[in-house]
């Protein structure tokens, strides 16, 4: 469930772009069978354990391997039954039970059990698997009764709005290969699951192999007829953009997911086009209402200049989002006021932090800062010390590099000397896990259709495993999330959920950049696809080998 996104710059010339929406798409249930899918990976994952921390490639990964109780419909986003034949709920909403598929095993033959099942939540809740981001998200359930050997039942304390989904979604594990927890936390470079594909090998730092698990349950469940239909992936890691682009152009990948507006740019020229066909890969721009990622600056709280909002502020007005979507992005992306798209029920009622030096002086003039000495560097004393207004910023796209120079630019004329600190992948996440930083650009990646905002925003979860890396606290957000995760009604949790936004919001514990407007990828024509995207899905996992 932690997720972070990191964006790829895919320069890819000569294939086609199609600007389109999510229409009535159907899984193409007489789909063929067989062939292989070259996917990309934009960098190696930090391990493909299905339950301790990992990323988003650990995510894309598990989603193949791996299965779960049940799944989400790409249409509907309704659950839909996976290893769970039925489920049902109690009339209090507090008891949750689950009939298992006869049938279903693991890759190593095990069958899988309610043994297995409530092993899985335990191994989640276990501090050595280092899942502790997904705790918040089981913290509800007290009791977990195994009825029979395909038949489990889970009991809430409360009410939680996500008690079914957090059921229906974490990975179902074997209790043979990960029940000896010291032997389970050293295997982060193979897997067994019970999921479509089961693990081959993996080359480090080049490509992860995996194929159709022949004993997969699915194959004779109707529902899923028409998904998972290569019979080998390759998911092969490309951390630079321009081998990501002979890749491309060699023919050596079929599918790559692309996370920059400016990458899209790079293939359609400027100005946008909603059609640009040529080659044999077509790149699509596509819009539809998969979960919405964003792009930030984040503030460390513990920063003792920092943890002043009005610096925190005056910041954010030097950030010139306007100039660089237009300059760098064709204004294709919507500029962010919080942490849930624009416009959507939870978003606050506000406008984007605008780009004013003015303003921004006028903050840190009321805050004391001065540039006394007249060397053109801001000042203060904060513990009775002498403070230069310096600031460093981390970052893990090189790309993104000429964005942050025009903010380095401006905080220099505002008496803010900012230092951008390039660092590779793994240093930039471990940096930030031990709040070694001032200031860090990220961003996070699409989780559920709703999310549960205690993960990042709540004050339990700085220092506990959570993702509140900043150290951000407020207590009536505190209190409003609370609140809000055991309200079940939709409209009641929506106004609950926008006042805590908007309070976070007015905190300014990031710099909220951008949302984008269309979501991007390339697929080969070796691949038959049943649309450009499904209502909330691109549908990747129902896609096949266009080949004879």
């Amino acid at each position: 469930m932690f997720a972070t996104a990191k964006c790829i710059l895919a320069i890819l010339v000569g294939f086609s772009v199609i600007a389109s929406t999510a229409s009535a798409v159907e899984v193409n249930a007489k789909a063929p069978q067989g062939g292989v899918l070259n996917y990309h990976l934009d960098f190696e994952p930090e391990s493909i354990h299905p339950i301790m921390k990992g990323d988003m490639s650990t995510r894309y990964y598990n989603r193949y391997v791996q299965d779960s109780l049940c799944d989400n419909d790409y249409n509907t986003w309704a659950y839909t039954p996976r290893l769970a034949e039925s489920w049902t709920v109690s009339p209090n909403g507090l008891e949750f039970t689950f009939k298992l598929r006869k049938g279903a095993t693991f890759h190593n033959g095990d069958p899988v059990t309610a043994a297995d099942v409530k092993f899985s939540l335990e191994a989640i809740r276990d501090p050595k698997h280092e899942a502790l981001s997904a705790i918040p998200y089981f913290e509800t359930f007290t009791k977990i009764d195994v009825i029979d050997t395909h038949t489990i039942k889970f009991t809430a304390k409360e009410k939680y709005f996500q008690n079914l989904g957090s059921l229906c979604g974490f990975y179902i594990i074997p209790k043979s290969v990960y029940g000896d927890i010291n032997k389970s936390i050293k295997l982060l470079r193979s897997s067994v699951g019970a999921g479509p594909y089961q693990f081959v090998r993996y080359d480090r730092g080049q490509m992860i192999v995996i194929k159709k698990f022949d004993n997969w349950y699915g194959k004779d469940v109707p529902a899923l007829k028409g998904y998972f239909n290569f019979a080998q992936i390759n998911m092969k890691v490309t951390k630079d953009d321009n081998i990501l682009n002979e890749r491309l152009k060699k023919g050596d990948l079929d599918y790559a997911e692309i996370k920059s507006t400016d990458a899209l740019l790079k293939i359609t020229g400027k100005p946008f086009k909603p059609v640009f066909k040529s080659g044999k890969f077509t790149t699509k721009a596509v819009q539809n209402e998969m979960p919405k990622s964003y792009g930030y600056i984040g503030f460390n709280f513990v920063d003792p200049i920092l943890k002043d909002k009005s610096v925190r502020l005056a910041f954010a007005h030097l950030v010139n989002r306007a100039e660089i979507n237009q300059k760098f992005a064709e204004n294709l992306n919507n500029l962010a006021t919080s942490p849930v798209p624009v416009g959507t029920k939870q978003s606050p009622d506000r406008k984007p932090i605008e780009f004013s030096p003015a303003k921004a002086k006028e903050l840190l003039t009321k805050a004391g800062w001065a540039d006394a000495d007249k060397n053109g560097v801001l000042e203060k004393t904060i513990d009775g010390k002498k403070t230069e207004l310096r600031l460093t910023m981390i970052y893990a796209n090189k790309d993104s590099e000429k964005q942050w120079t025009i903010v380095k630019e401006d905080c220099r004329k505002a008496g803010i000397i900012l230092d951008l600190k390039l660092l590779e992948w793994n240093s930039f996440i471990k940096t930030i896990d031990e709040k070694k930083m001032q200031l860090w650009a990220m961003g996070w990646g699409a989780g559920d259709v709703e999310s549960d905002p205690k993960q990042i925003w709540h004050s339990s979860s700085i220092g506990t495993g959570g993702s509140n890396f900043g150290s951000y606290k407020n207590a009536e957000v505190d209190k409003l999330i609370d609140q809000g995760r055991s309200e079940l009604d939709q409209n009641k949790r929506n106004a609950i959920f926008k006042r805590a936004y908007t309070l976070i919001a007015d905190d300014v514990p990031y710099v909220f950049l951008f949302n984008r407007k269309y979501e991007y990828y390339a697929v080969s024509d070796r691949v038959g696809t049943p649309g450009d995207t499904f209502k909330y899905d691109f549908g990747y996992r129902a896609w096949w080998s266009a080949q004879p």
